[in-house]
């Protein structure tokens, strides 16, 4: 009867000595994983901001200033702009006779580099680039009939 408590007392002991061995190996698992992801955080902060800086800088008002200067651009208005998501159920293949006249006036000035009145005949197409069914970016080009 002693020598099956003395093993018993044996068993449970080295069964302990397993089950705090496991423990922390995965401690220390889990803390490496946590000092991974706080280096990761880190590395995360300072990218954003240099890209933040960089974006400060390419934005800058004087840098676009500058960049424009000398150029035949003429600002957007409100009705120039072209939208680049289709509404909801709309197919965008071929041409789009639906984008062209005053919205495609900003886009054709884009394209040739001068202005172009709202009158100018013009050929604007738009080129579905990607299928998701959240959004569909499109690539628009226009050119002046001759």
């Amino acid at each position: 009867m002693k020598n099956s408590l003395v093993l018993l007392a044996v068993v449970l002991s080295v069964a302990a000595f397993a089950g705090m061995m496991r423990i922390k190996t995965d401690v220390q698992t889990m803390d490496r994983e946590r000092l991974r992801l706080v280096n990761e955080r880190a590395q995360l902060r300072e990218t954003k901001r240099v890209l933040e800086a960089e974006w400060a800088l390419l934005a800058s008002p004087e840098r676009l200033e500058k960049l424009v200067r000398g150029k035949d651009y003429v600002p957007a208005s409100a009705l120039d702009i072209v939208p680049l998501i289709p509404p909801a159920g709309s197919v965008v293949s071929g041409s789009q006779p639906a984008l062209a006249g005053v919205s495609a006036s900003v886009v054709v000035s884009s394209v040739l580099g001068a202005a172009v009145s709202e009158t100018a005949a013009v050929t604007v197409t738009a080129t579905v680039v990607d299928t998701a069914p959240s959004a569909t970016p499109v690539v628009i080009s226009a050119t002046q009939a001759e």
